[in-house]
């Protein structure tokens, strides 16, 4: 693997949470927000769901990565 330097791994972390976000807003919140729901949405908010947490997940590992190599 590579080495980044602390700030390298600060903005991949930056970069993951707002992916979640963008996931979050899209994919979850959309379908959930919609008047009428297509069948599937909430298999569709689930996975999203999924989704954001893994993404959110590994922000805070990238995040920890830099601590450490701090």
């Amino acid at each position: 693997m590579p080495n980044f330097t602390t700030s390298q791994l600060k903005r991949f972390s930056n970069i993951f949470d707002n992916a979640g976000q963008v996931l979050l807003g899209t994919v979850v919140i959309t379908p959930v927000l919609n008047p009428k729901p297509p069948l599937g949405s909430i298999g569709v908010a689930l996975l999203g769901s999924c989704l954001t947490l893994f993404a959110w997940w590994i922000s805070l590992r990238i995040e920890r990565m830099a601590s450490a190599h701090a």
